[in-house]
């Protein structure tokens, strides 16, 4: 028997979509600004996950991310897979909201790929898209806009069918359900069991408030009912002070001996709490560096039919469920590190999908041409605990004299921790939170070869070089999510800016 333990994605890898092929189970995340866009992990025993992929990364499937905001991009992934061909629905939110060409499905009959261009789908509203499919049909699920509103960011879930051969929606689109009055109704996926079509929905805010709901029907098209039993799963009942929240956006799938298993995000705060940043959906407020991340738990199905039970011991995630029916089966996520494989899979950039600016020059070994901004230089890996250590060796000699180059703890454009390193007629050094509201520290060296490392533990951030005896220590607080309004979590990244495109070579990257 094996232990699956929560969070089983852990750090930023948010909005889980789940489904599995004969013995393989897959789950992809949304992924916002970031490129390549939608991870997809792969596990057999629901227990060791590993990342084999991202959907999209080739700037020839055309998802142009040149002009979304920080937390724009892509949102909300779901997969599904049927007669063979696997699909994943997005939403790519640009600057200007709402738009058109957002909502998109792109296709493979290999989960390794490659995955097709992004089809963008004309006459669809709203966020959060998914598909159904039953018998021969093909349906294509969002919110929208509600047409009688009952409160402020009231939204509705509407079904087309759609065409999957011209990407086309065909026929009426016909609204199913509004929720049960939590904000913002959407991340709708439906199932269909025992002659019941079964409607599950995200609602109340991605916050303290986030819920997960379900209604049935007879019919696709409704009316849908809601369950008596909702919120199916929720953390808002909860205090603040439990190590567990935001939970909702869940999906589910089942397994060949009938079982059933759920995915949702959550987040697990740390740091105190606060009464300010977004309290207008917040909970009074607190700390969240690691962004939402993928849990999961059981699901049972009662004799009525009503609804599934989610979490249905406590109702509520517990650290970890022991999974059973299912063969062991061992396998370690891609390392963090400086090789071909982790830069092409784990390590992203900034609304990039050209990713030129940097090459692998031997294993452990890698080329960075330093853009004329940070966001443009950015390469960066998620953090995905709240404690740990990091530690890569910068060569400077290449740089020109105004070049800055470093490291950096960053959630979003202005909002970031950082070492930063630049050249002047020595090499000027400081550490500092981009929003001036910290001490800095800062020292000089002529040293050209310099070991950064980076820690974290809870809220605190040291950025450190041994040999100098330098070392300094930020507070982590001011890059959470609620604090930078952000969806997204706290990415390590390398960052520079120069005027010359100066390439720098940075060497053995290690985070434990």
């Amino acid at each position: 028997m094996s232990q699956a333990q929560n969070p089983i994605l852990p750090g930023f890898y948010p909005d889980p979509s789940i489904i599995r092929v004969e013995d393989d189970f897959y789950i992809v995340n949304s992924s916002f600004e970031y490129f390549p866009a939608i991870p997809i992990w792969h596990s057999r025993d629901l227990v060791n996950w590993r990342q084999i992929g991202n959907a999209i990364d080739r700037a020839e499937q055309g998802l142009d991310l040149s002009d979304v905001a920080p937390s724009g991009g892509v949102q909300a992934a779901t997969i599904r897979h049927h007669n063979g061909v696997v699909y994943i629905t997005s939403t790519r939110v640009k600057k200007q909201w709402p738009g058109s060409d957002y909502h998109f499905v792109i296709t493979a009959t290999d989960i390794n790929g490659p995955w097709s261009k992004c089809h963008f789908i004309e006459d669809a509203f709203g966020i959060d898209s998914s598909l159904f499919f039953d018998g021969d049909k093909a349906y294509f699920l969002a919110n929208r806009e509600s047409s009688n509103p009952r409160f402020e960011n009231d939204a509705e879930i509407w079904i087309s069918e759609i065409d999957l051969d011209t990407f086309q929606l065909v026929g009426e689109k016909h609204t199913l359900w509004n929720g049960t009055g939590g904000i913002f109704p959407e991340g709708p996926r439906m199932y269909k069991r025992n002659g019941w079509y079964y409607l599950l929905i995200a609602e109340g805010g991605t916050l303290h408030f986030h819920t997960t709901s379900i209604a049935r029907s007879k019919s696709v098209t409704g009316p849908f009912v809601s369950s008596q039993r909702n919120p199916i799963l929720t953390h808002k009942h909860l205090a603040r002070e439990y190590p567990v929240h935001n939970v909702g956006h869940a999906d589910m799938v089942e397994l060949k001996d009938g079982s059933w298993w759920g995915v949702a995000l959550a987040s697990r705060p740390r740091g105190g709490f606060y009464d300010g940043g977004n309290v207008k959906y917040s909970f009074g407020g607190y700390y969240r560096n690691l962004g939402r991340e993928t849990f999961i738990f059981p699901v049972t199905w009662p004799a009525d039919d009503q609804s599934p039970l989610f979490a249905p011991e406590t109702g509520r995630i517990e650290d970890s469920y022991e999974v059973t029916g299912l063969a062991e089966f061992s396998q370690n996520d891609v390392a963090l590190d400086f090789s071909a494989e982790s830069l092409a899979i784990k390590w992203v950039t900034i609304r990039n999908e050209k990713r030129n600016h940097f090459n692998l020059v031997r294993e452990g070994a890698l080329a960075l041409e330093i853009q004329d901004s940070f966001e443009n230089t950015f390469l960066g890996v998620r953090q995905t605990a709240w404690n740990f250590n990091c530690s890569l060796t910068i060569d400077l000699n290449e740089l020109k004299k105004g070049d800055v180059v470093g490291l950096a703890a960053y959630i979003k454009e202005g909002a970031f921790l950082s070492l930063e390193i630049k050249r002047t007629e020595t090499f000027e050094i400081s550490v500092q939170a981009a929003s001036g509201k910290q001490p800095t520290a800062s020292i000089s060296t002529e040293l050209s070869k310099l070991r950064i490392e980076l820690s974290g533990d809870d809220q605190d951030y040291t950025f450190s070089i041994p040999e100098l005896g330098f070392s300094h220590t930020l507070d982590g607080r001011e890059i959470s999510c609620d604090m930078t309004d952000s969806h997204t979590g706290v990415m390590i990244a390398l960052i520079g800016k120069s005027e010359s495109k100066t390439n720098v070579l940075f060497e053995n990257f290690q985070i434990s």
